[in-house]
């Protein structure tokens, strides 16, 4: 390319840049946006801290307030709550759920050894993997226990729900089951062990939703 062709080229990619209807502080700002694991994160802290009988009489703002006040969450987290879904969530039959539960534990801790062919749904690659084990640790978003003593294992998901899960229950249980078998699986024997018992119900709580989905999850090794 000689110098006249150089000169041409720079030009045109000056014109493209000014042609551009975005300013560097819109571009600044979308660099700086918050990704989906920074909401996650803060609606997961939100419902780990909240009082959820707070939550239902007072509402969002005074239960988000009230735990920036205490340095549960900071302002910036704050920020990032999604009001409508967790206006949706006060609403749910799984907070009227929570709040008749007899003992309520959240972000219950675990550490297990697990059979890796636990993980996997191909009968050829579980008998490839049944002496193989796996050092898994986590924790459980929500268990509830009620007055009989049966649990309930939940687990919040802010995940985008697709066009056709959303008119369509049982595209909605294998989209969810596709993702979070495996990790539900795992909370599921994790229970067990803790507890002597199985949970009787998982439930998946979508934020986008507003509703709670009933996963039907082998928690057989």
């Amino acid at each position: 390319m000689d110098e006249e062709e150089s000169d041409t080229a720079l030009e045109a990619q000056i014109k493209l840049m000014r042609a551009r209807d975005v300013s560097f502080d819109t571009l600044l700002s979308q660099s700086n946006a918050p990704s989906a694991t920074d909401i996650g994160t803060a609606t997961h802290t939100f419902l780990e801290f909240c009082d959820f009988s707070n939550l239902r009489k007072q509402g969002v703002d005074a239960e988000r307030d009230r735990l920036v006040s205490l340095g549960f969450l900071s302002a910036d987290t704050a920020k990032l709550l999604n009001r409508k879904q967790l206006e949706k969530f006060i609403q749910s039959d799984l907070l009227a759920q929570i709040l008749s539960a007899k003992r309520v534990r959240r972000e219950q801790k675990f550490s297990l050894l697990l059979p890796m062919s636990a993980f996997t749904r191909d009968p050829i690659r579980q008998r490839l993997l049944e002496q193989e084990r796996l050092f898994v640790q986590g924790s459980i978003d929500l268990l509830l226990e009620d007055a009989y003593g049966t649990l309930t294992l939940v687990d919040y998901k802010t995940d985008r729900i697709t066009a056709s899960a959303h008119t369509d229950p049982n595209q909605l249980v294998e989209d969810m089951l596709l993702h979070h078998e495996s990790q539900l699986k795992c909370y599921a024997l994790a229970v067990r062990q803790l507890f002597g018992k199985a949970p009787e119900q998982i439930l998946i709580y979508s934020l986008p939703l507003g509703r709670a989905i009933p996963l039907p999850i082998s928690q057989t090794v």
